[in-house]
């Protein structure tokens, strides 16, 4: 887009390169809402961060015969305190997004939390809930594999949950109240295993501890504040946190040793498996085979006439 000098332009934009330079800022380049590319001027030795958005308050200059935008504010967006509307919309404009509706995952979630009837369950659920739920809607589920992209950590949630219907009424015995609540902590902290939402990277803790002990921590945590560290509520939900992965190579200390851990360990395992299955299969025409699939036991996958 053409500027004018002297022209003021406020915008939204991501950050893809830096170029140092011998005078008093930085040139970066930068993609707007919009995809136009923009030199935005920073000063000298600030701190920026590549591929992450930011809200440029800029003027238009003469740069050696050039048009830059010099910034008088550059400000990252997990700074600043945006409507959800908003944040969707730059997510999908920068990034990966989800394939669902945010506000009907987020519908189906809180529609679930209310409806545990167990007290204590639900005072554990709501509290971890609440303490995560801003970043919640806005993480991917993984770094690669399956739903690693923007808000993937919602829609595998909201996968999860709706499959879980059908458990819950072909087999009575499961308790409710527990599969809900298993399913919406599951993951939750995974919030604190990548450092943030966008080309999301493992944090130190993401690293050392892992989501799987950081969630068990939470539940302990919420537990103790609540006065029901001695609950079998606590117990119960720590235990399906522990053994959701099923495997010990996979990060899970104990295998299911209760009903619902292992049905939404079952869950967990066809909704990240199936969900890749299907995006591999979009990628390929009728008639032919897919890529060799790394969480499907790299197997490849025949695209039917009947697919749809």
């Amino acid at each position: 887009m053409n500027y004018e000098i002297n022209q003021e332009v406020n915008f939204f934009g991501r950050i893809d390169q830096v170029n140092a330079s011998s005078y008093d800022s930085y040139a970066c380049n930068v993609t707007c809402e919009d995809q136009d590319k923009v030199i935005v001027r920073i000063p000298e030795n600030v701190d920026v961060s590549l591929n992450k958005i930011y809200y440029f308050e800029t003027v238009a200059i003469n740069f050696k015969d050039r048009v830059h935008l010099q910034a008088s504010k550059y400000e990252p967006i997990s700074n600043m305190d945006l409507p959800e509307a908003i944040k969707v919309r730059l997510m999908q404009a920068f990034y990966e997004y989800a394939p669902i509706n945010v506000t009907d995952a987020r519908n189906l979630i809180e529609e679930r939390i209310a409806s545990l009837q167990d007290p204590e369950i639900k005072l554990i659920t709501e509290a971890i809930y609440k303490k995560f739920e801003v970043d919640f809607y806005l993480y991917p589920a993984a770094t690669k594999f399956h739903h690693a992209y923007i808000s993937g950590l919602a829609y595998h949630t909201f996968s999860m949950l709706k499959l879980a219907e059908g458990f819950v009424k072909v087999y009575p015995f499961l308790n409710e109240d527990l599969v809900y609540a298993g399913i919406i902590l599951h993951d939750v902290t995974k919030v604190l295993e990548f450092d943030s939402y966008e080309g999301s990277e493992y944090t130190l803790k993401g690293r050392l501890i892992g989501h799987i002990t950081l969630g068990s921590n939470e539940i302990a945590l919420a537990a103790r504040d609540l006065g029901l560290e001695a609950s079998e509520a606590a117990l119960m939900l720590e235990h399906i946190i522990l053994s959701h992965h099923y495997y010990g190579n996979f990060g899970s200390p104990k295998k299911p040793n209760t009903a619902e851990a292992l049905v939404i360990h079952f869950i967990d395992d066809i909704d990240s498996k199936v969900c890749v299955l299907g995006e591999e299969l979009r990628k390929i025409k009728v008639g032919d085979f897919t890529t060799s699939i790394t969480i499907l036991d790299k197997e490849r996958y025949y695209k039917h006439k009947y697919s749809k």
